[in-house]
């Protein structure tokens, strides 16, 4: 298995360090500190707010892109899954 590529300098490791209100705050592997604004749809769902504080706990490295300051749905092995296109007869 290989990791996909990583060769997008805006997309780096980092670590949860607080989710709180409104923002999940995260350091990456370089040092960079990023306040990351959660989405009012997030906001409202508990099961992921309920994973991000796991991951917080366990101390996961997960992608972030530091330029648009956004959390991923996916992670480093998997991305999102591309639309099968349907044969017509």
């Amino acid at each position: 298995m290989t990791l996909k590529d990583t060769s997008n300098t805006d997309i780096v490791a980092a670590r949860i360090v607080a989710v709180n209100g409104r923002s999940v705050k995260v350091i990456t592997e370089d040092g960079q500190k990023l306040r990351i604004p959660l989405t009012q749809k997030y906001l409202q769902d508990k099961n992921w707010l309920a994973s991000l504080r796991d991951i917080l706990n366990a101390g996961i490295w997960i992608p972030v892109n530091r330029h648009l300051k956004r959390l991923f749905n996916y992670d480093w092995l998997t991305g999102p899954d591309p639309a099968t296109a349907s044969a017509k007869n």
